[in-house]
């Protein structure tokens, strides 16, 4: 049974990543390409793996990388400290900030991409069953690159309006996060009752994640911390896990751990509160069918463009 833990103090996985993003950007100034990455990945990288993976985000480490090393290497482009565009400011003989600033918004275009590779690990080829399913990962990635560019640069066919643009997000989105669409109708975990869970009364498939949400009472308020665990099939409970919960008015505590059970190898602590148990889903159909939907929606896109295109001619 594999487990995952770490902690994290609150707060909202995006505006991690953004925050992890910004000081990517501001270590990164200055720096050449070697520095840049020994600086934004022993800085950066150990922290993110750790509190993305307490917000429920599993990152994969190589993808936490590319994340922090893309956009130390976008501090080049970016004011104001972008030695690039200051060289290229230099032959072309054009005002520096003007030419950074320029870059800077050249470069926004390719900005959400590091982002997609923390929730859409396919984009690294991980998970990618065969070379069908690598093209089509590249295909669908390339036209979502290619919508995002559009709507940052506010041009498609003709110049896009602010509902094409809006649009143009919409089906980026889907495209590159298909399962943020599908999980607004079937989400891939369901929550049930702790006291199931006490009770060894969950029957849960082998393999199949089983999430624990905890609290940890610290002098510096609650740090939420979230164990994943997998099933070893059948019942999926406090035994199976090698755990007691131990009731305490209206919640559940944690009163022994076996020391060589999952829950202990994933470092669960005594003392910690159980808040919630998650199960991931079965039967929740693929992915794969939210690109239809978009991909009609970037046809309707490109029609009202050719409307408008031929009425200016």
């Amino acid at each position: 049974m594999a487990a995952v833990v770490e902690t994290i103090s609150g707060g909202n996985i995006y505006g991690l990543l953004v925050l992890t993003a910004v000081l990517s950007l501001v270590l990164g100034m200055g720096l050449p390409t070697t520095a840049n990455y020994l600086v934004v990945a022993s800085l950066l990288a150990g922290v993110m793996v750790e509190l993305g993976s307490a917000a429920g985000l599993v990152m994969p480490l190589i993808a936490v990388h590319l994340f922090v090393f893309y956009f130390g290497l976008m501090a080049d482009s970016t004011p104001p400290v972008c030695l690039a565009a200051f060289a290229a400011a230099a032959i072309s003989r054009a005002d520096p900030l003007r030419t950074g600033v320029q870059s800077f918004l050249y470069d926004i275009r390719t900005a959400i991409l590091p982002f997609v590779f923390i929730f859409n690990h396919e984009l690294l080829l991980i998970g990618v069953t065969s070379i069908w399913h690598g093209i089509m990962v590249f295909v669908v990635s390339l036209i979502a690159v290619l919508c995002f560019a559009s709507a940052t640069q506010g041009w498609l066919m003709i110049r896009t309006n602010i509902v094409e643009r809006l649009l143009l997000l919409v089906v980026m989105t889907g495209l590159f996060r298909p399962d943020l669409f599908l999980n607004q109708i079937y989400p891939d975990f369901a929550s049930v009752n702790v006291g199931a869970f006490v009770l060894d009364e969950l029957q849960v498939k082998k393999g199949l994640k089983v999430r624990v949400h905890t609290t940890w009472e610290t002098e510096y308020g609650d740090r939420f911390r979230l164990f994943v665990l997998t099933a070893p099939g059948g019942p999926a409970g406090q035994k199976s896990f090698g755990i007691k919960l131990a009731k305490d008015g209206g919640r559940h505590n944690v009163g022994y751990l076996a020391i060589t059970g999952p829950a202990a190898k994933a470092k669960m602590d005594f003392g910690d509160i159980v808040t919630a148990i998650d199960v991931e889903q079965t039967g929740r159909p693929p992915k794969e069918l939210v690109y239809p939907i978009v991909l009609s929606t970037l046809a309707g896109i490109f029609w009202l463009q050719v409307r408008r295109r031929c009425r200016e001619l």
